[in-house]
């Protein structure tokens, strides 16, 4: 039976022939702003005139939304307009659950996980839409993948001397030895054939690698409004030339994807006790240090980024980390003072990240050299021409930090011994916006104020909120310290 003209163009997106499945892609891309009045054919099952669901070239029934998601997997202009076409879509929470399977949601994390993924950074902003909503987080949280490249390579040279041993000639007088390098070689592909089937981490795992990958990767250079051509542009040329070999003779391939929008997935899945949990715990074997051994001290080191994303993220997953008291210990440095009283170094010192960005060097600069060496020492040598955070949303988020930290008697002990007050103060001088200027004076009223037996007890809590009834909760508690 005849279908209208946008009903027979979805038939094309199951189409064997991939021309034929790009041109339908690039179509229907357009169906997927939210006032377009023919979105409902991207979500609802599709039927023809009498009602009867529509049904492809190989006889089974067409779900749009489905064949969407596997054209992710298709030629990469095919995937660039799915994956745009998934972003726009998921602003609906029911759409979104639908897209964010477990399969397809692993499919995504190895995708990203992957340098040589051309469009690594849609597939962040679709993974940053989708944990918007809790239960796509709490599948995230769950998801185990497996620790290799989303495109295996194997050593061509292990390779090569695997091959060549099968026919060695046992009259060889350098048999003995090409056989010992066979078996090694051997050896060597079978460890890896079984580490690429067996070892799986946390999927957060390996977005974060991928995020760390990313942060030398310039952003123009990366997505924007040219990925499209840049795609085009790398149309065909696989196999054109042959790729350097890293020390191991594995391929070597550049990140080409800054994987910024990850940072907004961290501070979604912070949003969970489990998602917070993960942050402060540590996962890493590392032999460089300690702090690199816990998510959190993976990416506090972002706060002062350049791209806003990726520093706005990072803020406010540290944010949302701080709201666990246990773990102030693990995030936070004692004072000099509390050292002598004999409080243990923590493993991951945050202070330096929240301070710095709410420095300006030239303020910094008149102060006195006292209240300067009270500070984190990467926050005592500040070049003069270093401007404080400009974005006032970001301002206000790293008072909130402090404030957070300000819950636990041992954080304000620690803020009140290494220099945070002094950065506070200069802020406020400085500071236009209102709603962070109270966040200040909220801040300094906790610092400054006498400790009882009872707060030293942690009695007292003081959590930044929206909600006017327990912002005056708090005021109350305030003036009773």
């Amino acid at each position: 039976m005849s279908l209208p003209a946008s009903h027979e163009l979805l038939t094309f997106l199951a189409d064997p022939n991939p021309q034929a499945r790009q041109v339908a892609m690039a179509n229907i891309a357009g169906y997927s702003k939210r006032d377009h009045p023919q979105r409902y054919l991207l979500t609802e099952k599709l039927k023809d005139a009498r009602g009867e669901p529509v049904h492809i070239w190989d006889g089974s029934e067409l779900d749009v939304l489905e064949q969407i998601k596997e054209l992710c997997r298709d030629q990469p202009l095919t995937m660039h307009d799915a994956l745009s076409v998934l972003i726009n879509l998921s602003d609906s929470p029911s759409v979104a659950l639908r897209i964010a399977d477990p399969k397809f949601l692993s499919f995504l994390v190895m995708y990203i996980g992957d340098s040589i993924s051309l469009l690594a950074d849609l597939a962040c902003i679709l993974v940053s839409n989708l944990t918007k909503y809790e239960p796509v987080c709490t599948r995230l949280l769950d998801l185990q993948v497996e620790d290799r490249p989303f495109y295996s390579f194997f050593s061509p040279n292990d390779l090569q001397l695997s091959l060549g041993g099968l026919d060695a000639d046992p009259s060889d007088p350098q048999f003995e030895q090409k056989k010992a390098a066979f078996t090694a070689a051997s050896q060597r592909l079978s460890s890896s054939v079984k580490t690429t089937e067996q070892v799986k981490v946390p999927a957060l795992v390996k977005l974060l690698r991928a995020f760390e990958e990313g942060a030398s990767v310039e952003s123009s250079d990366a997505s924007g409004s040219n990925m499209r051509e840049r795609v085009e542009a790398t149309q065909g040329e696989s196999g054109s030339r042959p790729l350097a070999l890293d020390e191991h003779g594995r391929p070597y391939v550049r990140r080409k994807s800054h994987c910024n929008f990850l940072a907004s997935v961290f501070a979604n899945v912070t949003v969970l006790s489990r998602g917070r949990e993960f942050f402060v715990q540590p996962i890493f074997g590392t032999d460089r240090s300690l702090t690199d051994a816990y998510p959190v001290g993976r990416i506090m080191v972002y706060t002062e980024h350049g791209d806003l994303i990726r520093r706005g993220g990072v803020i406010s997953a540290l944010k949302n980390t701080l709201f666990i008291k246990h773990a102030h210990k693990t995030l936070l440095a004692p004072s000099p003072i509390m050292i002598q009283e004999g409080y243990p170094m923590s493993p991951v010192d945050i202070l330096a990240y929240i301070l710095m960005p709410l420095i300006d060097g030239k303020e910094l600069a008149k102060v006195d050299l006292e209240d300067q060496e009270e500070l984190p020492e990467t926050c005592q040598l500040v070049d003069e021409n270093k401007p404080r955070e400009s974005d006032m949303a970001l301002r206000l988020m790293l008072i909130e930090c402090l404030l957070l930290l300000c819950t636990s008697h041992y954080g304000r002990e620690s803020l009140r011994g290494r220099g945070a007050y002094v950065v506070v103060r200069e802020a406020h001088l400085a500071e236009q916006n209102e709603e962070v200027t109270e966040a200040i004076t909220r801040f300094v009223n906790l610092l400054k104020r006498d400790e009882t037996e009872e707060t030293k007890r942690d009695g007292v809590d003081l959590v930044p909120t929206d909600d006017v009834e327990e912002n005056e909760e708090a005021d109350i508690r305030l003036e009773e310290l």
